[in-house]
């Protein structure tokens, strides 16, 4: 049987190309917060604040 493929994210900051998984726990949080609000916002979405 074939072994899935592995999937390897990559992201851009300051023009450096960084293996997400190498970023500290609290930082990937921060980004993937920020992309969510990025795809949210593209089709009308905004995030409450408590």
């Amino acid at each position: 049987m074939r072994e899935p493929p592995k999937i390897i994210n990559y992201i851009e900051i300051d023009g450096e190309q960084v293996l997400f998984d190498s970023l500290p726990e609290e930082r990937r949080k921060e980004i993937s917060q920020k992309l969510l609000d990025n795809f949210m916002g593209a089709v009308g979405f905004k995030r409450k604040t408590a």
